[in-house]
């Protein structure tokens, strides 16, 4: 199984082409996008997902074509629903269920920044605790991290939230197999720091299988999206 997960930076517009492309090259079984838009590219990302195989797809409808959400297209089936259930749109984060794939619980997301972001990982670490216990993922742009381990300034915030994950149970899949290394999948336009926004948070059991996890910087140097994209396989 290989998931592939990614901020494509407001819809892709232009890029849309190139983004299909890089998807292409992994031959992902499941695709997570962040900052989809209901815009003019969302054509050609959906059927170009869906050429591709991944035509199980779960989009969330926005208020307006500007909205940034989450999308997951997969070869296979599973069921889907917005993250937290009752969260209005547009969808930050999306929680699925794979029968087919080792039964994986997964929660795509792209959570939002500064005072909007608590509740959403207050409601992560709520999760029931079953879920903890199960095959179970979160991934996704979450926009959080550890200061100077996952940044070069101590602009993070809500670390003590992002912590409070990996003390419950949650382990830092990356981060496991990377523990004095540091890696960067966003870098600030004008003060140039870098961050690793970009996070897979695994289950205890599923990361024991994880046998590969890793960034593609490639696409963010070359402009194809602002964000470096995430890249696992069981």
């Amino acid at each position: 199984m290989k998931i592939l997960s990614w901020n494509i930076l407001h819809g892709g517009g232009q890029r849309a082409p190139d983004i299909l492309d890089a998807i292409e090259k992994e031959q992902p079984d499941i695709v997570t996008l962040q900052e989809f838009r209901h815009g003019k590219s969302k054509a050609v990302l959906l059927d170009g997902l869906k050429s591709m195989g991944l035509d199980e797809q779960y989009v969330p409808e926005t208020t307006s074509a500007r909205d940034n959400s989450v999308i997951i297209a997969s070869h296979t089936q599973f069921q889907a629903q917005v993250f937290p259930k009752d969260e209005p749109l547009p969808a930050r984060a999306i929680r699925a269920f794979f029968p087919d794939f080792a039964e994986l619980n997964l929660i795509a997301a792209h959570l939002p920044q500064k005072k909007k972001q608590p509740p959403f990982l207050h409601a992560l670490i709520d999760l029931d605790k079953d879920f903890l216990n199960e095959n179970s993922l979160i991934i996704g742009d979450l926009n959080t991290g550890i200061p100077f381990e996952d940044s070069e300034t101590k602009s993070f915030e809500h670390t003590f939230l992002f912590q409070q994950l990996l003390r419950d149970g949650w382990v830092d899949a990356w981060r496991a197999r990377n523990p004095k290394k540091r890696e960067f999948t966003w870098i600030s336009t004008k003060q140039k720091n870098g961050f690793r926004y970009d996070h897979a948070l695994a289950s205890s059991s599923l990361n024991k299988k994880i046998t590969r996890i890793e960034y593609n910087h490639n696409v963010r140097l070359t402009g194809v999206s602002d964000h470096s994209y995430i890249i696992l396989e069981c």
